[in-house]
């Protein structure tokens, strides 16, 4: 059975239709309609773009101008990269506004399990490259 719907779309005021296929596998449509706010300034993404800015001189200049012995610095610069990431994360990739987290969850750590194994196989190349070659 078919039904037709009506939604408003994005700023315009004009109305879509949109077809609704009703059987024992459908999704409500409803649940994946896009929610368009009016938005004002994005004042929230420039604050995160000036952290990530502020964050990445502060590293920066950390390294350059060796005002830390390394076996503090790594760990500083580190913690300010995780930060950054979780800034960024927040702000950009806007992980805490679905209405859904279950899947944004596995997501990232699939994200992070691969990132993981990209980086031990560098190190793990590095390492034995003598046996490799």
């Amino acid at each position: 059975m078919m039904a037709d719907r009506i939604y408003p779309s994005h700023g315009t005021g004009a109305m879509n239709q949109v077809e609704i296929v009703e059987n024992e596998d459908s999704v409500e449509i409803l649940t994946l309609a896009p929610h368009f706010q009016a938005h004002g300034f994005p004042w929230r993404q420039l604050f995160g773009y000036g952290m990530s800015l502020m964050l990445t001189a502060m590293a920066f200049i950390l390294v350059i101008a060796h005002v830390l012995p390394v076996t503090t610095l790594v760990p500083v610069v580190l913690t300010l990269a995780i930060l950054q990431a979780s800034i960024q994360l927040g702000v950009f990739m806007h992980l805490r506004e679905s209405r859904g987290m279950a899947w944004q969850i596995l997501v990232l750590g699939l994200g992070i399990f691969m990132a993981s194994c990209v980086v031990a196989g560098s190190i793990w190349i590095m390492m034995f490259k003598s046996g490799v070659a």
